[in-house]
């Protein structure tokens, strides 16, 4: 995949895409599926997604939380993703431009599990924020009269 033919306008393709640019060891590609705003507005409006991680100082603004965790992801490795197959089974909004998107995954030795991760929506096409903390299986709807209970 090039540069140019990078197709972002699903869940799945965005994810995809960032694995695909993670085999390949293409660190440029997979920032261009990343959103390092999205993800520091999410961490600052949105506790849940931080799990047991501190929450960033009050007076910090959401650009320098945005290059600190840009710096954290380009100081790490690539994930190895090499014989890894992913489907998306389940988009669900969370809050405003962010949604949480239920993958299963089949890795190299044949084992499979499900992860959970957050992703945002904007005109540029869909972007990987950050994995769920813990997972949380999603949301079932309770019958109306379970509220009494």
């Amino acid at each position: 995949m090039t540069h140019s033919e990078l197709d972002l306008s699903t869940p799945e393709n965005a994810l995809h895409a960032l694995e695909d640019a993670c085999r390949n060891g293409d660190r440029e590609l997979a920032l261009r599926c990343r959103n390092f705003e999205h993800e520091a507005e999410l961490l600052l409006h949105h506790p849940r997604a931080r799990g047991n991680a501190p929450a960033p100082p009050a007076q910090a603004a959401p650009a320098d939380i945005a290059q600190a965790l840009e710096r954290e992801w380009r100081q790490t490795s690539l994930p190895d993703f090499l014989g890894v197959s992913t489907s998306v089974v389940a988009v669900e909004h969370f809050g405003g431009k962010f949604f949480l998107v239920t993958q299963n995954v089949r890795n190299a030795d044949g084992r499979t599990f499900a992860q959970r991760l957050y992703m945002s929506h904007a005109e540029s096409g869909w972007a990987v924020l950050r994995p769920v903390p813990a997972y949380e299986p999603p949301a079932e709807s309770k019958p109306w009269w379970a509220v009494w209970r």
